[in-house]
């Protein structure tokens, strides 16, 4: 059988041998807690923080309600801790299998008990899970929608290592579900991402795996899985964690030594900058070297966004006609412009707190910082040695100090420590008054192109929400 690919005209015939399936178990005994959390980012497909499902208990019944404040990290860890009986009040969280590019690493199908019909509702969910865990490309998680398998419905959930296309995902379900002769409806089968009506649509969310139930009160139990021996392991760890799945629990890798620096050059949170930036056209150069200073100047240290410039107009394609020299002195007088607007746009506290800074390490820190204390709602935001070295091109302990040195020269104060493998440090800016963010703030253009994070910006701006 050729290996089976999300595009594929059709799946494989259903396949006969018989998938043995285990007693249904809760999540917390199938998963550690830093493999759920992996889930669940992997899940939230590299959406903003806020962009996730809500389900909740009010007034004695089930309310669901897509998150506008809340974090999606404090979230899971509440989830988690009402799935293992620590939680005072119960919650669950659930996501969306699309992003804004309309992809998704993972889609799912809830079959429904809602009329009663358990059995049909396992039935079809065996006969899926049967069809799908035999192909090598996806890895399947197959649960009950709450409690006893005898009696409730079951999700099956269905990632990939990449992202593919919400359509090729939702052709693939209708495939599955055509072959084991289950009706798309509501109250038998629903799939997860279900065709688009409207452009501007989301589409339906569903519960991350072995979840609460708000409308029966329990969780969900997982009867099979393939992830944990093949999905998460492969997921990134150490020096390229950083806004990977394992992000909330991880901050700071083992160190080789104290002189262990970051490999490679910070060209954007996912390296995006090497084809956003691209030179790829004549009479270009300019402009996308004026992209990449704007952008470059709120994310990295300036010696680190000069070589992003030196490895531009190296890389570009056709080769331009001015010489690498020029191009980094045209890199100098940019930056230069763009600090001077960012400088008049700091406090007088904070323009004390910057001048009193001694090297070009510290200055880059303090910008870098500053632009992540505006692209939170609260205040509290949290800091990643990992990260924040990567962006100045010093090792992962250089940037631990700093942050310390930081907080002794009262720029930040720490508002939640740092639990190794558990929860990552929480800062408030305190080097001035909170940025106030009006008509003259400045603004990042990075953060207007759809980028996530910034919920505060584009209120202050007047604008509406992103809606996908």
């Amino acid at each position: 059988m050729p290996p089976y690919k999300l595009d594929a005209a059709a799946l494989p015939t259903l396949l006969t041998d018989c998938v043995i399936i285990g007693h249904a178990r809760r999540a917390d005994v199938v998963f550690t807690a830093r493999q759920w959390f992996a889930i669940c980012m992997h899940m939230l497909n590299e959406n903003p923080a806020n962009f996730f499902l809500m389900p909740y208990l009010k007034d004695g019944g089930a309310k669901y309600s897509k998150a506008f404040k809340a974090n999606v990290e404090d979230r899971i860890r509440w989830a988690w801790d009402t799935m293992t009986g620590k939680a005072k009040s119960l919650t669950s969280i659930g996501f969306y299998p699309t992003n804004p590019d309309r992809k998704s690493r993972w889609a799912g199908i809830d079959f429904d008990a809602h009329d009663g019909n358990a059995a049909r509702a396992r039935d079809f969910a065996l006969k899926a899970f049967d069809v799908l865990y035999h192909q090598p490309q996806v890895f399947v998680c197959l649960t009950t929608s709450a409690g006893d398998p005898e009696q409730s419905g079951f999700h099956l959930f269905v990632f990939s290592r990449e992202f593919y296309s919400c359509e090729d995902w939702t052709r693939l379900l209708k495939q599955v579900c055509t072959q084991i002769g289950a009706e798309i409806r509501s109250g038998v089968s629903e799939i997860f991402p279900d065709e688009f009506r409207d452009p501007r649509s989301i589409g339906k969310a569903i519960r991350a795996p072995g979840t609460w139930n708000p409308k029966t009160g329990d969780c969900g139990l997982i009867l099979h899985e393939s992830l944990t021996q093949s999905l998460l392991p492969s997921l990134p760890s150490g020096m390229e964690r950083d806004g990977n799945a394992l992000s909330v629990l991880c901050e700071l890798p083992s160190e080789k030594g104290p002189s262990s620096q970051s490999s490679g050059v910070f060209r954007g949170e996912r390296g995006e900058w090497a084809t956003k930036f691209a030179i790829i056209a004549p009479s270009t150069r300019h402009q996308k070297l004026t992209e990449l200073v704007g952008t470059g100047l709120f994310q990295a240290g300036r010696e680190v966004v000069r070589k992003n410039a030196e490895l531009q107009c190296s890389e570009a394609t056709p080769a331009p006609t001015g010489t690498l020299e020029e191009h980094l002195q045209e890199f100098d007088e940019a930056w230069s412009g763009w600090e001077r607007k960012w400088l008049a746009g700091l406090s007088a506290a904070e323009r004390q707190k910057y001048d009193a800074l001694t090297t070009q390490e510290q200055r880059d820190a303090f910008r870098i910082i500053r632009n992540w204390s505006h692209t939170v709602v609260a205040g509290e935001f949290k800091i990643r040695c990992q990260s924040l070295g990567d962006r100045l091109g010093m090792s992962l302990k250089g940037a631990s100090k700093l942050r310390r040195k930081f907080c002794e020269l009262g720029i930040l104060k720490q508002t939640k420590p740092y639990v190794a493998n558990i929860f990552c440090g929480r800062f408030r800016w305190t080097a001035g008054a909170e940025p106030k963010l009006n008509q003259s703030t400045l603004i990042p253009p990075s953060l207007w192109n759809g980028d996530p994070g910034d919920v505060a910006l584009r209120r202050a701006k007047g604008m509406k929400r992103q809606v996908y």
